[in-house]
């Protein structure tokens, strides 16, 4: 077992993530691993908290990774994180092509341009689309597509789709952050509609061609960002006919840009999620002292530039928001 803990925060889209290069079992044994989660993600702690941590072994041909929530459950994927994880694979590697390994499944990750303010991105091959899973996301016949659920909502056209996690999807006329919360809570509360819940995400179109979405993600409410939620959006985007599939479309979230595009067969495209992939700062830290709650500081070696970046990339992406008449509570 390491003594010391090397951390990376980084963030995608602010979906802030601590990247520890290593397996969790080289840090505590696996009955152990979700406390250690819980104390590095702590947001009243020296590190800042965060929305999750990824484990990264980057020794093996194919780096293999793992991600747990901030309550120190196992997830299969954060599409968010993977961004950054990806960025410190090609890094480390001197790489414009990677291929990371998550569970049983493996993701493409790509070097991408920087934007206009000089923020860095990854480029990552998310799993595929299906609007008919073995295990349907709503109790009614599939696919369920720009279809209203009375349960959920009196109007709005809901469209069912997993990737692999479950999501329903309403493109609204007019964004309404306290209707996308009223219709996430009514979703958690209809069990018999929705038996395992769903992440929700609106979709309110933009000029130019680009879209906003936010979304209610199951069991921890707003967030700053859902790459899933993006994913999901943009396949429901060219599923009624709103773009072709190959476009890449500009999504803009609280959090930030990312940009979209979809390949391969309709009944299974594969999507593509480009964005901020931002270093944040590096420590080392005490191992014990983390597990034990004892840390009392931390030496953070900050990446400035990128930080700068970020924030005037942010900046402008409220203004846009902003004219348009989204005014977002989060990120």
């Amino acid at each position: 077992m390491r003594s010391g803990l090397p951390i990376l925060k980084a963030h995608g889209s602010q979906n802030d993530i601590l990247v520890v290069e290593g397996r969790p079992g080289d840090y505590a044994a696996e009955a152990d691993v979700p406390h250690l989660v819980r104390q590095l993600c702590d947001r009243s702690g020296p590190l800042g908290g965060g929305d999750g941590v990824y484990f990264v072994d980057l020794g093996p041909a194919v780096p293999q990774a793992a991600f747990f929530n901030p309550d120190g459950s196992f997830a299969k994927l954060c599409g968010n994180g993977m961004r950054c994880v990806g960025r410190l694979v090609l890094d480390t590697r001197d790489a414009e092509r990677a291929v990371v390994r998550a569970g049983s499944s493996d993701f493409v990750v790509l070097r991408a341009e920087s934007t206009p303010e000089g923020v860095r991105q990854t480029a990552v091959e998310m799993p595929k689309v299906d609007f008919d899973p073995a295990e349907p996301v709503v109790a009614v016949a599939q696919p369920h597509v720009d279809t209203p659920l009375p349960a959920l909502h009196p109007t709005y056209g809901l469209t069912a789709l997993a990737v692999p996690n479950d999501h329903l999807v309403a493109v609204v006329e007019k964004f309404d952050e306290a209707e996308l919360v009223a219709t996430g809570e009514r979703i958690t509360a209809a069990t018999d509609v929705v038996p395992r819940g769903a992440n929700l995400s609106f979709v309110f179109p933009l000029d130019s061609g680009e879209i906003y979405v936010q979304t209610y993600e199951r069991g921890a409410g707003l967030t700053p960002s859902c790459g899933s939620g993006v994913v999901a959006s943009r396949a429901v985007w060219s599923r009624l006919g709103m773009a072709g599939a190959g476009e890449r479309i500009t999504v803009r979230n609280p959090g930030g840009v990312a940009t979209a595009w979809l390949t391969g067969d309709p009944a299974a495209w594969q999507a593509t999620l480009q964005g901020n992939a931002s270093y944040v700062y590096r420590a080392d830290v005490d191992l014990a002292a983390v597990v034990a709650g004892t840390l009392a500081s931390v030496r953070r070696d900050t990446f400035v530039d990128e930080v700068e970046a970020f924030a005037q990339s942010r900046e402008n992406n409220h203004a846009v928001l902003h004219a348009a008449g989204v005014h977002p509570s989060v990120g």
